[in-house]
């Protein structure tokens, strides 16, 4: 094995191990976020998860096996997975998710005029409290003029202070606007990434598939 095919078939086994783990970050992502997004979505994050999983064995094995036939298998199971990226990045879900969240923002301060403390696990999650604003609470009779304690900071409403008087609908507006722009970096280092495996993956299946040929002849 020469030098520089040895340098690509160890590259090609680290960035496949790197991928694995993406991998499995993916579907944990899919599992902590379940409920906080569609199914669809969800069931979305956990497929490709499972994929990228699936594709990085096959990666390694083509590595260490010298095996052409899998090495070209992970070569199309790389493109297709390349598309896939392209396309997501180009049907741009991510307004999917704010609308979402929004709309269960909307739905926890309806459920919260008959069931109080529904919007406790939101307030808390992201420092705000009622719809619009935190006078919102004065509106509903349960509270007769008070705040959960989940609109407070470290759930301590003694002090004015540290009431959150920022609405959740806003807010939630705001973090998942900040959220697109990581995601957006995150589709497209996960594109290059998946190219630069794509292009190390080609070179060895071509050399591997080359080698094979002269030793059959």
């Amino acid at each position: 094995m020469s030098c520089a095919t040895g340098t690509i078939k160890y590259s090609l086994f680290l960035f496949n191990a790197l991928w694995a783990i993406l991998g499995i970050l993916v579907l944990i992502f899919g599992v902590l976020g379940w409920g906080a997004m569609p199914e669809a979505y969800a069931i979305g994050i956990l497929v490709l998860g499972g994929i990228i999983l699936v594709i990085s064995m096959f990666g390694c094995c083509g590595a260490v096996r010298e095996s052409p036939r899998m090495l070209w298998t992970y070569v199309s199971l790389l493109l297709v997975l390349l598309l896939l990226i392209v396309a997501f990045i180009i049907l741009n879900p991510r307004d999917v998710f704010k609308k979402y969240a929004v709309q269960t923002v909307e739905d926890h301060w309806k459920l919260e005029q008959t069931k109080p403390n529904s919007m406790d696990l939101i307030q808390k999650t992201y420092q705000c409290c009622g719809l619009n604003e935190a006078s919102d609470y004065l509106e509903l009779k349960f509270w007769n003029s008070t705040v959960p304690s989940s609109c407070c900071k470290d759930m301590n409403c003694e002090n004015p202070l540290n009431l959150n008087r920022r609405g959740c609908l806003s807010t939630v507006e705001e973090a998942f606007a900040d959220e697109g722009v990581t995601i957006s970096y995150m589709e497209w280092g996960l594109l290059g990434f998946d190219a630069v495996i794509l292009v190390l993956a080609v070179i060895l299946a071509i050399h591997y598939t080359n080698r094979q040929r002269r030793y059959n002849y």
